[in-house]
């Protein structure tokens, strides 16, 4: 789950998203979400089997993560 456009695309960092009650199971190896830029809240996800991150980020954005 890749959220914004670019890197480079400044006007992703007005971007408000909320990624809740998901279920990321078997197989999935990372980007359970990556963001660029941007505001991100993550809550209540479950990351089952997970093998290199489930939550990143590249351009310094803010991510909020709870109960996870």
């Amino acid at each position: 789950m890749l959220l914004g456009r670019s890197d480079s695309f400044t006007e992703d960092k007005n971007m408000q998203v909320t990624i809740a009650f998901n279920h990321f199971g078997e197989g999935l190896v990372q980007r359970m979400p990556r963001c660029g830029l941007g505001h991100f809240h993550a809550v209540n996800n479950d990351y089952s089997h997970w093998e290199m991150y489930a939550i990143g980020g590249s351009a310094s954005p803010t991510n909020n993560s709870q109960g996870n």
